[in-house]
C-alpha cells in the first residue's frame, strides 16, 4: 500500500478520485443509490472512514 497523502498527527488520509471522459454523469439516481450502498458497505468490511465521495 502506499504512503498516505496527506497526514494529520494521529491519523493518515488518501485521496483516491476516478475520472471519465468530459466530465460527464454516467450514473443514474438509481445507480448512485447502490454504488453509494456498496461504498458504505466497503467502509464498515474495511474499518476505513470515507469522509466524502
Amino acid at each position: 500500500m502506499r504512503r498516505g497523502r496527506f497526514i494529520v498527527e494521529g491519523a493518515t488520509f488518501y485521496h483516491c478520485l476516478s475520472r471519465v471522459v468530459d466530465k460527464q454523469f454516467i450514473l443514474r439516481d438509481e445507480e448512485k443509490r447502490f454504488f453509494l450502498r456498496w461504498l458504505r458497505r466497503l467502509e464498515r468490511f474495511s474499518g476505513i472512514e470515507i469522509i466524502t465521495y
